[in-house]
């Protein structure tokens, strides 16, 4: 790796793992045959963090006035060390179940509790996730992020440090019949037609059967392992539940699931519209099958977090978000870099079309 143009002093050397989107870029990046992949000045998107990474870029120079405060880059840093040893972890734990058709519980209790103990110090991490580099196999980050999701959900919920350990456990084993599907069903399910989807629709099943073989995992994972594709108005699987007779923690699984899902599972590389703000707004389209309480608690936690991005609109502008949309999320108020404030719901051929910060 090169970096060019190191004009001044005024930047700091940045690991990979610590960059975030709208940091600025101090100095050209190059890859170590001399492709320039970012210019000095940049501002530094989820995409950028990817390519880095696919080049195997390990330090860049940012400005010096971008903001760094050591305390919290010192939670991020353990955070993103313990979120990149629970992907691998899965990713093992899926291959060995697939060969031995048994749940390493114990590890996977230390994984969840992990967790819950790293995202403890970080604030809302929820949308440092998805700034991550991806593996290369959806299943395992997606079982992370629900874990980490629906664990800050009970968080949220002000429910009792023994629950949010047991909702962490829930995210974490929620898919875990998919190790008994073939590899070509679980990559885009959403387009599988009829009978592989169905087929796609057994893993909740698989779940339920693989887990229940072990003493160690309580009724209530069990339950949510099976359930977090109900409904509150019956529309889900695998037998049409409604409200009442869903367990809680499935119910808090279901939204860290469709939150996790509409930001990576649905996202054509090709289509940025896949933003917190409007999968914020597809989790509140579908409110009236959800559980009302899990769902808005953590809608209102994230918009609260949302404010004061740095965003790309659709006709390629930059500003920054200064009044939410609490009901159209994507449609926000944006103030332009030329001071310009633009109300998104008055113009509905542009919105937010992706997040720099």
């Amino acid at each position: 790796m090169e970096i060019k143009e190191r004009e001044d002093s005024e930047m700091i050397e940045q690991d990979i793992a610590l960059l975030v989107p709208g940091m600025k870029l101090a100095a050209d990046v190059c890859s170590a045959d001399g492709k320039v992949l970012a210019n000095n000045g940049s501002i530094v998107s989820r995409h950028t963090i990817e390519k880095f990474t696919a080049w195997q870029i390990s330090k860049v120079f940012i400005a010096a006035e971008t903001p760094v405060n050591p305390i919290t880059d010192l939670n991020i840093r353990q955070f993103i060390n313990e979120y990149n040893q629970s992907v691998t972890f899965i990713q093992k734990a899926f291959d060995d179940i697939r060969t031995t058709d048994q749940i390493p519980v114990a590890s996977f209790e230390c994984v969840a509790g992990g967790l819950v103990e790293k995202t403890s110090g970080c604030g809302n991490i929820i949308d440092q996730l998805y700034n991550l580099p991806r593996c290369d196999d959806y299943t395992y980050f997606h079982s992370v992020n629900v874990s980490i999701i629906a664990s800050m959900i009970a968080r949220w919920l002000k429910l009792p440090p023994h629950i949010m350990n047991a909702v962490s456990m829930a995210g974490l084993l929620h898919d875990v019949g998919k190790a008994r599907l073939p590899a070509d069903l679980l990559h885009q399910p959403h387009k599988l037609a009829a009978p592989a989807y169905e087929h796609y629709r057994q893993h909740v099943a698989y779940g339920y059967e693989l887990a229940r073989q072990s003493t160690q995992i309580a009724p209530s994972i069990l339950d949510a392992i099976l359930q977090h594709h109900e409904r509150e108005d019956g529309s889900g699987y695998p037998y049409g539940l409604k409200t009442d007779k869903i367990h809680p923690y499935a119910k808090i699984v279901a939204v860290a699931d469709l939150y996790d899902e509409a930001l990576t599972l649905n996202h054509d590389p090709a289509d940025t519209h896949f933003t917190p703000y409007s999968s914020l707004e597809k989790l509140r389209d579908r409110l009236h099958t959800l559980d009302p309480k899990a769902c808005l608690v953590f809608i209102d936690n994230m918009l609260n977090c949302l404010s004061g991005n740095q965003v790309v609109l659709t006709d390629k502008r930059q500003g920054r978000v200064v009044f939410l949309n609490t009901e159209q999320p994507s449609r926000s108020m944006v103030q332009l870099n030329d001071q310009t404030v633009l109300d998104l719901s008055e113009d509905p051929d542009v919105r937010i079309q992706y997040v720099l910060r």
